[in-house]
């Protein structure tokens, strides 16, 4: 398949559409890393997905998940559109949590502690000599209350101890794009 969108694809991007492992691709604002990623993601989608899997897009932001968006409404074909998965890293970390946290000690119903609520308990409880980390560790444990910066760490803690759930993942997306990534 071609790629879509007008791109040199000189050698350097050729080794990126060839490539059957991880590929690192860096490059200013601009220089088509999303278009190159799109064209990848096309090429494994036109290969064949099992009924299910998806390409999965992560990026930092909704503005940078919906630029890959709108990319890829400009640049695939309407019918292979369903098989990507573009989401802030946040979001699929939280579908993990959702789906696994009990694995993890917590309540089979998870739910989001909003960040209003975490400060004033935090307040709360540092202001009456407690332990915030440890009072966060046991409403997630008790109460399934996830504070928004646990997300990371709950979902790599879930897929560091368990070889099974990595190879779920793998398996629902065959190619895993990180977008803009941040160092």
């Amino acid at each position: 398949s071609e790629v879509s969108l007008a791109l040199q694809i000189c050698a350097q991007r050729q080794s990126v559409l060839d490539a059957t492992g991880p590929v690192l691709v860096t490059g200013g604002p601009g220089s088509g890393k999303t278009t190159i990623a799109l064209a990848k993601a096309q090429r494994v989608i036109e290969a064949g997905m099992a009924l299910g899997q998806t390409v999965l897009f992560l990026s930092f932001s909704r503005a940078a998940v919906a630029r890959v968006v709108e990319a890829s409404k400009a640049q695939l074909p309407k019918t292979l559109q369903d098989q990507l998965s573009i989401q802030t890293f946040h979001s699929f970390f939280w579908e993990i949590l959702k789906a696994y946290g009990y694995l993890l000690g917590a309540p089979k119903q998870l739910r989001l502690l909003l960040p209003q609520d975490e400060a004033a308990m935090r307040h709360q409880i540092e202001s009456d000599g407690g332990n915030w980390e440890t009072e966060r560790e046991r409403l997630f444990r008790d109460e399934g209350l996830v504070a928004f910066d646990l997300f990371s760490t709950k979902a790599h803690a879930l897929l560091a101890a368990s070889a099974r759930l990595r190879a779920v993942f793998s398996s629902r997306h065959p190619m895993i794009v990180v977008d803009e990534a941040h160092e």
